[in-house]
């Protein structure tokens, strides 16, 4: 598969936080998640990567083969942008829009917004601004797709959408990735619905990455053990850390294959309960491989 990102930062230093040791990669047909805790670095290192922040000494960004920092015009021709704070002029159609803006972009194809417009059901003449929250979702898809985007760079995309359209909104980017031309990179707080969707992950911690890999591999790095706290005593060698309440009990340890013998539940972790381990100090910084 062809890669369309490729992201190194060593080190990025801004207003009293700074992202540390940042490198992967996204590839065409796929999707890869952007995962953290609030204050992880995501809105930092999206920044850097749109090009809204400068490159610092030693990074390097390339977008469908171009750099960042040398070839701007050529990389940002190729990302195109699903955000929740909507970028267009509210007062024009979905029409002139296209007519106004897709010009800019050397492979516009006006043919392919029109049929994008009508695929997504998007009227044409209405005011943007009459348009539901989930409709400017999918008009930015629309356009982004238009020009030739190999890479999709995506924030929150649908955190305000209810359940159903998120759904929806999912099944479109399944149909855009199944092309197998772009590859999305996609933020989101809501984790169980991404980690579902989701062929890789990217975790932030307090500015630096802790996991890359697929979500598959991330998830079956560790296993949870749930019932009685008393009989943790017997493998307190193997457990990396406990989450207690006033009717469970639960032990985080790594999968290596040994079984768990006692009267207790193993199961897979979800990515949020990974995430809270990590918030909790319990999973340290390393790759899954």
């Amino acid at each position: 598969m062809e890669t369309v990102l490729k992201v190194k930062i060593p080190r990025l230093q801004r207003d009293g936080f700074a992202l540390k040791e940042i490198e992967f990669e996204v590839e065409a047909g796929y999707l890869t998640a952007l995962l953290g805790v609030n204050g992880a670095g995501k809105t930092t290192l999206l920044s850097v990567i749109s090009g809204l922040l400068p490159l610092p000494d030693g990074a390097e960004v390339q977008i469908g083969g171009y750099s960042l920092r040398e070839r701007e015009r050529e990389a940002k021709e190729c990302m195109g942008f699903v955000f929740d704070d909507f970028p267009f002029d509210e007062g024009m159609s979905a029409k002139l829009t296209g007519e106004m803006y897709g010009p800019y972009y050397r492979n516009w194809d006006g043919f392919r917004f029109e049929k994008y417009l009508e695929r997504f059901e998007i009227p044409k003449k209405r005011a943007l601004r009459k348009l539901s929250k989930g409709m400017k979702m999918k008009f930015q898809l629309a356009f982004a797709l238009s020009h030739g985007a190999s890479f999709l760079i995506m924030d929150e995309p649908a955190a305000s959408l209810d359940p159903i359209f998120r759904e929806e909104f999912m099944e479109v980017l399944s149909e855009v990735l199944e092309e197998e031309t772009c590859g999305i990179l996609l933020s989101s707080q809501l984790v169980s619905e991404l980690e579902a969707k989701a062929d890789y992950t990217v975790m932030l911690h307090q500015g630096e990455q802790f996991f890359y890999d697929s979500t598959e591999a991330v998830l079956d790095r560790y296993r949870l053990v749930r019932g009685r706290y008393e009989l943790f005593q017997y493998m307190k060698s193997r457990i990396l850390g406990t989450r207690l309440s006033e009717y469970t009990a639960e032990g985080l340890i790594l999968n290596d294959g040994d079984p768990v013998r006692l009267d207790l539940e193993c199961v897979r972790p979800t990515m949020e309960d990974i995430m809270y381990y990590m918030k909790q100090g319990i999973i340290k910084k390393g790759t899954v491989k």
